[in-house]
């Protein structure tokens, strides 16, 4: 859930252009804070198959720390979009508290030297405020992961998170409950490893057919007003804009 691959800000101008102009469904505020720590990796190729095993290794555990409570959601990750200096594998967890994320990283921990993770050419984590997430209930899912990064222009940070909140929630909401969308995050570094201001929109996707529906219902409610995304783009820095996109392979939501 990083800036790590290169996309254009077109993406970013026609996302939330729609999305402003979409009618905004009576969905309930979320009150709940959230954390999510993400933990990504640059694998050599021909360790792929030994990292994969151990990421399903830690699947039992993953599922118990989500069954008591301690986390509400947790996902492994290969990226589909590789860079040339970039990251192969990511795993992610999100609670609703530090506490309870200081907690799983805890048990996370008790593997971190495993011969999968020290052959590893490079290697980051973030420790995330989750302002806004959404997502259904899943047991054994899987599916696609894109995630947008926004770095807002010095002194528009707040504008930037007003208008992701007011503006894009809402949307993400309605998809969530149509089945589009099957989780969530704006994200924010809690713990900051790169300039503030920034941003991230990670969106799970079930499968390619869910991700066309997603972004034709956003295209069909753009073509009246290009103004919001004149607006995200005076409130972002435009050379800035990453996104990501990533095959999830193991996935539960409580």
């Amino acid at each position: 859930m990083k800036r790590s691959y290169r996309a254009t800000l077109c993406f970013a101008v026609l996302f939330i252009a729609a999305i402003a102009l979409t009618p905004k469904p009576a969905a309930a505020q979320m009150t709940q804070d959230y954390y999510t720590y993400v933990s990504q990796w640059a694998v050599p190729r021909a360790q792929w198959d030994a990292f994969a095993k151990q990421q399903e290794s830690d699947i039992p555990r993953m599922k118990q720390l989500l069954a008591d409570g301690t986390i509400i959601a947790w996902g492994n990750d290969e990226v589909r979009v590789h860079q040339e200096d970039g990251y192969t594998h990511a795993e992610w967890f999100t609670a609703t508290s530090r506490a309870n994320l200081l907690k799983a990283l805890e048990e996370q921990w008790t593997t971190a030297t495993n011969a999968s993770y020290v052959s590893s050419t490079k290697h980051s984590d973030l420790f995330l405020h989750t302002i806004a997430h959404g997502g259904n209930a899943v047991s054994n899912g899987t599916g696609y992961l894109r995630v947008a990064f926004y770095q807002a222009k010095p002194g528009e940070a707040e504008a930037l998170q007003s208008l992701l909140m007011k503006n894009v929630k809402p949307f993400l909401d309605s998809a969530v409950a149509n089945g589009t969308l099957t989780m969530y995050n704006i994200d924010q570094e809690d713990i900051h490893t790169s300039a503030p201001g920034a941003y991230n929109l990670a969106m799970l996707f079930r499968d390619g057919a869910a991700m066309d529906k997603f972004f034709a219902d956003l295209m069909a409610s753009g073509k009246t007003d290009p103004t919001t995304g004149q607006l995200l783009e005076s409130l972002t820095v435009a050379k800035e804009h990453r996104d990501s996109f990533g095959r999830v392979t193991a996935y539960q939501h409580k």
